[in-house]
C-alpha cells in the first residue's frame, strides 16, 4: 500500500474540530440515521461516484465504519472513479483529507480509506503533469504579479513535468515576452527540475544554456555538479558558458556548505554510487509506480521523459552516470564494475533470471534500452574475471543476492582455477560469498570453487565442501517466522501461511522466535511481525534484524494493528525489504506483500525446483572432486549429507548421491549404498543404479559390507524373481569378490535346467 505522506495535511486545529464534529454526530439517534434511506451496509447499485464519496465520508464521520467501508469499496470499484474525478470531489470538501487521514490511523475502514487517499494522490499527480495545464501556466507567467505568482506555484507543483515546456518557451522567438518570467520561474521549480535541466544543458543556444546553468546554481542540488564540471572542462564551450558553470558550482557549494572535486569523472562516479545505493537525496519517490529518465533530442532541441519502473530508476541512472565517467576516463575500473553491477540489478528487478543470457527471456519492459540490448550476462562475461570479482565484491558488501548471482555466473563461465582463487585481494569476494546470508549465493559460490578443482590451499577452501553438503539438504520449502503479541492472531496468521510447501513457526516474543528460527530453519524466507510487540518494540526489532548478518535482507511483512499506522510506516520507510499489511489480512494478502518485496528487490525465492537443481549440481561437483583426487578439497566431509541424500524423495538425487559415495573408502558409505540396492520397496531403476554404485565402490575399496548384507546380496544374485535385479546384484556380487566360490553355487542352482 502506498504511503499518503505527500497529501496536504490541514492544521491540528482543523483535525480537532473534525474529531469534535464526528463525536457530536455520533450522538445522533439511530432513527435519524435511518431517515437517510441507507440501512446497514446496503449500497444502491446505481449510485454515482459523487454519491458514494459523499456517503463514505458521512458514515465515517458518524463512526458507522461498516457502512462507510461498504461505500468505500463501492467507490473504489466504480468504473467512473478516476483519480482526477475523486480528486475534484475531495477538493469540494475542505475536511475530506483530514477525515481520510484520521480513518487510516483510527478505524477498521483504514485500508480502504488509504486506497481512496492513494486515488486522490494519483489524481494530483495526473493533474500536475497535464501538458495543457502546464502551457496555460507558462502563459500566465506573463500576467500581473498575482497571476505570475500563482502560475509559478502551479508550475512548481508540476515539477519536472514543467521543464520541457519551459525550455521550449525559451527557444521560441515568438514568445520572447515570456523569457524573463520563465527564467525567473525556473529556479523556483526546485529539486524536481534538476534531472531534466542537466540533460537540457546540451542545448545549442548559448543564452538558453546560460539560463539553465543559472537555475541549477540557484536550486543548489549537488547532483548538478558533475554536469556543470563537464561543461567547465569542455574546451569547445564558449568562455561565458564555462565561467557560468564555475559560478553555478560556487553557488551550489555555498548553499550546501561543502566543496566539490575538480574532476568531472570523479563527480560522476560519486553520483553514480549515490544512485546505485538509492540515497534518499537522489532516489525516485518510492510511492510512485514509475520515475522519469530524461533524454535530449539534439535534432529537435527538445526534452523527453522515458518512464521506467521506480524500482529500476537508481540502477538506470547509475548506468548513465558511469557511462559519462567512461567517456571521460575510459579505463576507470570502478566505473566499469559499477555499470556491470547496476545492469545486473536492473535486470533482476525487471523479473529476469540474471544467471541466464537467453535473449528470448521476457521481463518487465525497460524503455531506456534498445530492443536488441544484450543480456547482463553478455557484458559481465565479456568484461572478464577481474571485473566479475569486482562486481561480486560489491554484492557481498551490500548483501545483494541478485548481483552476487550474476557475478558468480560470469565467473563460472570465464574463470579458470588461477582466475578464481589466489592471494590477490580482488580474488577474495568468491571466498567471502561462502558466508553470504542467502543460501543460494553460498551454494553458487561453492559450486564455482568446487568445479575449478584448485590444487593449492587458499583462504576459505575448508568451507567449500560443507556448503556443497548444505546444498544436498535443501528442499525449497518456504520457512516463515511469525511474531505477534496477540496469541489468537498469531495462530490465525500461522494457519493462513502454512501449506504443503511452507513451514511456519511463531512466537509472541520476538527473541524467542529468532532463537527457534536459528535452531529449526537453515534459512528464513520471511518474517511477519506485528506492530504491538514489546521488549523490543517494532522499531528496535527491525534494527536488530538488519544488524544481524543472517537477517540483513530477509523480507519482513509488518502486521499493522489498530492505530499503529505511524509505527508501521516509521519501521518500514527506508527499508526496501519491508512492507505493511493489516494484521487481519487473509492468506492472499499476506503472501502478496511477500511477493511484492521479492519482485521489487529482484530476489529469487528458493523453490523446490531450484533446490533440487542445486542439490544435483552439488552431487555432481562432489563426484568430480572425488574422482580428481588432486584437488585441495576433501569430499569425505560431505559423506553424512550424501547418505542423507539417499533418503531423498527424488530418485535422481538418490542416484547422484550413491554415485559419489561409490568413491568413498568407508564402511558407512558402502553399506548405505547397499541398503538402497537391497530394499525391495525401492523402484527397480533406483535399485539397479545403486547396485552399479555398489559394484564401483567394491572395485575401488573391496568388500566393506555387513555379513547380513552379503547374504542378502548372494540370495538376490541367485534367485531374485526379477531378472533385471538379479543381473544387477550379480555385478555387485562379483565386484565384492568373496573368498568362497559363489559362482559354483549360482551355477549349480540351475542344475538340470
Amino acid at each position: 500500500m502506498h504511503s499518503v505522506g505527500r497529501l496536504p495535511v490541514s492544521s491540528r486545529a482543523a483535525a480537532i474540530r473534525l474529531a469534535g464534529a464526528a463525536l457530536a454526530l455520533a450522538q445522533v439517534p439511530s432513527m435519524a440515521l435511518a431517515q437517510r434511506g441507507i440501512g446497514g451496509t446496503d449500497v444502491p447499485q446505481d449510485s454515482s461516484v459523487e454519491t458514494l464519496f459523499t456517503e463514505f465520508l458521512h458514515y465515517a464521520k458518524l463512526g458507522r465504519f461498516t457502512a462507510a467501508d461498504a461505500f468505500a469499496r463501492a467507490l473504489l470499484d466504480h468504473p467512473d472513479a478516476t483519480p482526477v474525478k475523486v480528486l475534484e470531489l475531495s477538493d469540494k470538501d475542505r475536511l475530506s483529507i483530514d477525515t481520510l487521514q484520521i480513518l487510516v490511523k483510527n478505524s477498521t475502514v483504514g485500508d480502504n480509506a488509504a486506497r481512496v487517499l492513494e486515488l486522490i494522490e494519483k489524481g494530483q499527480f495526473e493533474k500536475r503533469k497535464d501538458p495543457v495545464r502546464i502551457q496555460a501556466n507558462i502563459e500566465r507567467l506573463g500576467g500581473d504579479p498575482q497571476q505570475e505568482y500563482d502560475a509559478t506555484r502551479h508550475l512548481r507543483d508540476s515539477g519536472e513535468y514543467a521543464i520541457p515546456a519551459m525550455v521550449s518557451t525559451l527557444l521560441d522567438d515568438s514568445r520572447k515576452r515570456l523569457w524573463p518570467r520563465v527564467s525567473t520561474a525556473l529556479p523556483k521549480i526546485g529539486k524536481g527540475a534538476v534531472n531534466p535541466l542537466v540533460i537540457a544543458l546540451r542545448v545549442r543556444d548559448e543564452s538558453v544554456r546560460l539560463n539553465l546553468i543559472f537555475a541549477l546554481g540557484e536550486i543548489g542540488y549537488p547532483q548538478a555538479v558533475p554536469y556543470l564540471r563537464r561543461l567547465m572542462g569542455d574546451s569547445a564551450m564558449p568562455d561565458r558558458t564555462r565561467s557560468a558553470a564555475a559560478a553555478a558550482i560556487g553557488r551550489i557549494e555555498s548553499i550546501c556548505g561543502r566543496t566539490f572535486g575538480v574532476s568531472a569523472a570523479e563527480e560522476f562516479q560519486a553520483l553514480a554510487e549515490r544512485y546505485y545505493d538509492e540515497d534518499p537525496t537522489v532516489r525516485a519517490d518510492p510511492r510512485l509506480e514509475t520515475a522519469n529518465v530524461w533524454y535530449w533530442n539534439d535534432d529537435q532541441q527538445t526534452l523527453r521523459a522515458v518512464p521506467v519502473p521506480t524500482r529500476i530508476f537508481g540502477t538506470v541512472m547509475a548506468m548513465r552516470c558511469t557511462s559519462e565517467v567512461l567517456q571521460l576516463a575510459p579505463d576507470r575500473s570502478e566505473a566499469i564494475a559499477l555499470w556491470l553491477a547496476a545492469n545486473i540489478r536492473r535486470e533482476g528487478r525487471l523479473g529476469l533470471n540474471v544467471e541466464s543470457g537467453a535473449p528470448a527471456e521476457q521481463g518487465v519492459t525497460d524503455d531506456t534500452r534498445p530492443a536488441n540490448f544484450p543480456r547482463a550476462l553478455h557484458f559481465s562475461q565479456a568484461a572478464g574475471p577481474r571485473y566479475a570479482h569486482l562486481v561480486l565484491d560489491r554484492a557481498v558488501e551490500d548483501q545483494d543476492t541478485t548481483v552476487a548471482l550474476g557475478a558468480i555466473r560470469a565467473l563460472r563461465l570465464t574463470a579458470g582455477p588461477a582466475s578464481l582463487v589466489g592471494t590477490e585481494e580482488y580474488k577474495q569476494p568468491l571466498v567471502k560469498a561462502l558466508q553470504f546470508s542467502d543460501v543460494v549465493v553460498r551454494i553458487r559460490a561453492a559450486l564455482a570453487l568446487g568445479n575449478a578443482l584448485p590444487t593449492s590451499q587458499f583462504v576459505g577452501s575448508p568451507m567449500v565442501v560443507p556448503v556443497l553438503s548444505e546444498a544436498l539438504s535443501q528442499t525449497g520449502r518456504r520457512r516463515i517466522v511469525v511474531v505477534d503479541a496477540d496469541a489468537a492472531n498469531l495462530n490465525r496468521v500461522m494457519d493462513a501461511l502454512r501449506d504443503g510447501e511452507t513451514d511456519v513457526i511463531g512466537e509472541t516474543n520476538f527473541f524467542q522466535a529468532l532463537t527457534r528460527a536459528r535452531k529449526e530453519f537453515e534459512n528464513v524466507s520471511a518474517i511477519y511481525v506485528s506492530t504491538d510487540i514489546a521488549d523490543p518494540s517494532l522499531a528496535e526489532a527491525m534494527v536488530r534484524l538488519r544488524a544481524e548478518f543472517t537477517f540483513a535482507k530477509t523480507p519482513v511483512v509488518v502486521l499493522r494493528k489498530g492505530q499503529h499506522q505511524d509505527i508501521s510506516e516509521e519501521a518500514t520507510r527506508d527499508d526496501p525489504f519491508a512492507r505493511v499489511v493489516t494484521a487481519a489480512a487473509d492468506a492472499t494478502a499476506l503472501l502478496a506483500r511477500l511477493d511484492e518485496i521479492n519482485a521489487d528487490t529482484g530476489q529469487t525465492p528458493l523453490d523446490p525446483d531450484l533446490a533440487l537443481s542445486m542439490a544435483l549440481e552439488a552431487a555432481r561437483t562432489l563426484r568430480t572432486i572425488a574422482a580428481n583426487g588432486r584437488t585441495v578439497f576433501d569430499f569425505g566431509g560431505a559423506e553424512p549429507a550424501l547418505i542423507g541424500g539417499l533418503r531423498s524423495p527424488n530418485e535422481e538425487l538418490q542416484t547422484a548421491c550413491a554415485s559419489v559415495l561409490a568413491l568413498a573408502p568407508t564402511e558407512t558409505a558402502q553399506r548405505s549404498i547397499a541398503h538402497v540396492a537391497l530394499d525391495a520397496n525401492n523402484t527397480e531403476s533406483l535399485r539397479v543404479s545403486a547396485f552399479g554404485s555398489l559394484a564401483e565402490c567394491a572395485r575401488n575399496h573391496g568388500n566393506l559390507l555387513e555379513e547380513s548384507q552379503v547374504s542378502a546380496l548372494v540370495r538376490m544374485a541367485q534367485s531374485d524373481p526379477n531378472l533385471t535385479i538379479r543381473t544387477a546384484a550379480s555385478q555387485a556380487l562379483g565386484a565384492i569378490n568373496l573368498a568362497d566360490n559363489k559362482a559354483s553355487e549360482i551355477i549349480r542352482g540351475y542344475y538340470g535346467g
